[in-house]
């Protein structure tokens, strides 16, 4: 049953959600740490050589800039994979309930069935010391 929610869950999806869950899957990587660290070394080491003119001198104000925007869009990615994760986790949590609720109907109805089963085998002993 869990597994047609999530399948249905995940076809409601729009192209959108599921840009932003790729981006969000991807930038909690390794890979993506990696890239950043030799993006950010490339970016030292060519704004650094002798004899060139840096397109971004130091404070690298462009490097600062292009950072913040990624870190904008990164986290509004994140806030909708969130999001989304939050209504699959609610769907799943609805359904636990409702299989919950069931499981405990049956229960009841198992003890009273045991209940009459015990009333006559109470009854039917006392029958059988009687004779």
């Amino acid at each position: 049953m869990r597994k047609r929610v999530k399948k249905e869950f995940e076809q409601r999806s729009t192209w959108q959600d599921r840009i932003a869950d790729t981006i969000t899957r991807f930038s909690g990587s390794m890979t993506f740490v990696y890239l950043h660290i030799g993006w950010f070394i490339l970016w030292l080491i060519v704004n650094g050589l002798e004899g060139t003119k840096p397109w971004d001198p130091y404070p690298y104000n462009f490097l600062t800039l292009i950072v913040s925007l990624e870190a904008i869009f990164l986290s509004t990615f994140v806030l909708i994979s969130q999001n989304r994760e939050s209504e699959r986790t609610d769907v799943r949590d609805q359904l636990d309930y409702e299989i919950d609720v069931k499981a405990q109907e049956q229960i009841e109805r198992i003890m009273k069935s045991l209940e009459r089963i015990e009333r006559k085998l109470n009854t039917s002993s006392k029958k059988t010391k009687q004779k």
